[in-house]
């Protein structure tokens, strides 16, 4: 492990993994306090409307965005003498997104036109409909800044500015009077969010020009396989959108809706332990996919298996601390809420076991198992809202905690087999001892290697 970290810290991309961590924590903190702030000004009907609508559009977003942020981090090369590959693939990305875009916003008008038909919160449906657009366009902008390895550009703008900014504008909005409920607040959230959007567009630009934006379908090669990802992704994100929000429908469902406030809160702060995963696959998934695609599996090995080493290390950690200050933490919300601690510890142990075995569903997006994925998740899936629909009333939310625990182990031991199957790498953070994962891990840039693929 003292290894691990010398070598961390000696190397080029120690910074990039700093701001990564900084950048991530940042964002879990202000979101929560963002979901405070909420909480504070609205009535709780208005809340709950807020927290509907804020959900749907993240989820629609996230479908919306048809996979080209993954896209991007599997086919972008990030070294010089590929410009004009770049330059098509962002090309197409965009076209894609525009068709996106156009596709939501439309939905939004035709929900404002019928409001007046729709009860309420659903005349409201075309704020959650032009969030999702943005939040699209935002989602692939995330992306394309991690493959040059600018992480300030690719995090600040959303995950600490928006979010920081979204509290101070709905606190100045109720002095002012002005915070009437659901709508005004999605519409200042909106509002922000656009404006960080059109920053990191002008970025973008600045790269690849304003006509990346014409003619983004056409490429004689590439098109079809492209296009042939592009919806195996699409769809993989749609069950990442269903497993993010079922629980909570399944406990607001069986168990009422205050058992799902506290759900959805412990969730939330279950999410922290998985910081370092998610900081340290912000910054590594570019690098191990330079390795896939120059066939380089022993390099892509020793860097996976000190990547997740760290992160479990890390995630665990924090999951003791999270043991001991879950009481704490559950009353900042509702003092009620302390009695279901041991949800909470339980929840972290999920986000634990997902640090343990690394990342395993990202390597199957930058390594061609988009179709297994997809698959393994709708089967898998299908059973788990069973088994959750089975557990949740005789054993309360403990035993739909424990259900998760299950799933996460179950769903990334068979990611983890294709993995080990089609490249040969373990991404469990066993692996370091393993696969002999401390040696030197210099990243190939064969043009011809990767030109070939």
């Amino acid at each position: 492990m003292l290894t691990l970290v010398a070598r961390l810290r000696r190397s080029a991309r120690s910074q990039q993994f700093a701001s990564a961590f900084v950048a991530r924590i940042a964002s879990a903190v202000l979101g929560f306090v963002m979901l405070l702030v909420a909480s504070r000004l609205l009535t709780t009907y208005e809340y709950g409307v807020y927290v509907f609508l804020f959900s749907l559009g993240s989820g629609l977003g996230l479908i919306a965005v048809f996979g080209q942020q993954n896209l991007v981090l599997k086919h972008y090369r990030a070294q010089d003498g590929l410009v004009p590959h770049n330059d098509a693939l962002v090309r197409y990305n965009l076209g894609w997104l525009t068709a996106a875009i156009a596709l939501m916003l439309a939905s939004s008008a035709v929900v404002f036109v019928a409001e007046e038909a729709l009860p309420d919160p659903y005349h409201r449906l075309h704020l959650a409909c032009a969030f999702a657009a943005v939040f699209a366009l935002s989602e692939y902008l995330q992306s394309y800044f991690r493959v040059h390895g600018r992480i300030w550009l690719a995090l600040l703008p959303r995950e600490v500015i928006w979010r920081g900014a979204c509290s101070v504008l709905l606190w100045g909005a109720s002095l002012l009077g002005l915070l009437t409920g659901a709508t005004a607040a999605m519409a200042i959230v909106l509002g922000l969010l656009l404006v960080m959007a059109l920053y990191q567009v002008g970025h973008l630009a600045a790269h690849h020009g304003w006509d990346s934006w014409r003619g983004g379908f056409r490429h004689p090669e590439k098109a079809p396989a492209w296009r042939g990802e592009s919806l195996l992704f699409t769809a993989n994100n749609v069950m990442v959108a269903a497993t993010a929000f079922l629980e909570t429908v399944i406990v607001g469902a069986l168990l009422g809706m205050e058992q799902a406030a506290f759900y959805f809160v412990a969730l939330r702060y279950a999410t922290l332990v998985n910081l370092p995963s998610a900081a340290i696959d912000t910054v590594s998934l570019p690098m191990i996919a330079r390795h896939f695609q120059a066939r380089d599996r022993e390099g892509a090995q020793r860097l996976i298996g000190r990547l997740s080493l760290a992160s479990f290390a890390i995630s665990s950690v924090g999951a003791v601390v999270m043991a001991f200050g879950a009481p704490f933490a559950l009353a900042l919300f509702k003092p009620d809420f302390v009695a279901h601690t041991d949800v909470l510890t339980v929840l972290s142990l999920s986000s634990v076991v997902i640090a343990f075995f690394g990342p395993g569903a990202s390597l199957l997006t930058i390594g061609g198992g988009e179709r297994y994925i997809l698959v393994s998740n709708a089967v898998l899936f299908s059973l788990y809202a069973v088994l959750l629909c089975l557990v949740a009333v005789p054993f309360g939310i403990l035993g739909v905690a424990v259900a998760n625990v299950g799933w996460t182990v179950v769903i990334n031991l068979v990611l983890a087999r294709w993995v080990r199957a089609n490249w040969s790498v373990d991404s469990r953070a066993t692996a370091f001892f393993t696969r002999r994962a401390w040696g030197p891990a210099p990243i190939p840039v064969s043009a011809t290697a990767q030109a070939a693929e």
